[in-house]
């Protein structure tokens, strides 16, 4: 784990994590070619060591000009937050809203969305609370109605036109994995 970052486990479509794995290979081949060219400039041999100077700059670039899967993921993240949907301003979590986070098991979410590819990625705490924060507020009217409409719980209507409204309002909730699903989309689809 990077040094001030949370691992954060994301869950993808195949397509979405195969093409995310394609940037950040095309990005460590370029970063690969441009530290042999840097060692072909100073005459090195196969055996010697890259010197400091050059695997510094090598790391001062790689954010921005060799970004790897956390990178780029981080970045999506920040420009979707920053989206009027998800943006704010919003309430603080209140302490009891904090520990519901914590809880273990499902939580209410996009119906019928199976995903196939988890990626572990290495993103900034901050990203991390208002990616939460952003979820958990766009999607407190929703679960409002799921309840209100007794479509949630263990007394929930099971008809045919509940299981509808459920998914119809399930689709509209918002968690920390489908920011990040959508933040790579928007990454992925330029």
């Amino acid at each position: 784990m990077t040094a001030g970052k949370l691992n954060t486990f994301v869950w993808l479509h195949t397509s979405q994590g195969d093409a995310l794995r394609e940037i950040a290979r095309n990005n460590a081949r370029a970063e690969a070619a441009w530290i042999a060219d840097q060692r072909e400039r100073l005459n090195l041999g196969p055996d010697d060591p890259t010197p400091e100077a050059v695997r510094r700059e090598a790391l001062a670039l790689r954010p921005g000009t060799w970004p790897g899967a956390s990178h780029l993921v981080e970045a999506s993240m920040r420009v979707r937050l920053a989206a009027p949907d998800l943006a704010g301003p919003w309430q603080p979590l209140t302490p009891d809203e904090r520990e519901t986070q914590r809880l273990a098991g499902r939580r209410i979410g996009t119906p019928n969305q199976h995903f196939a590819d988890k990626i572990a990625v290495d993103i900034a705490p901050d990203i991390i609370d208002a990616a939460r924060l952003a979820a958990y507020r766009v999607s407190e009217p929703v679960i409002a109605q799921l309840r209100a409409e007794n479509l949630i719980g263990p007394g929930a209507s099971r008809s045919r036109a509940a299981r509808a409204r459920r998914d119809e309002l399930q689709a509209q909730i918002y968690t920390l994995g489908r920011i990040a699903r959508e933040a790579i989309n928007r990454l992925i689809s330029p």
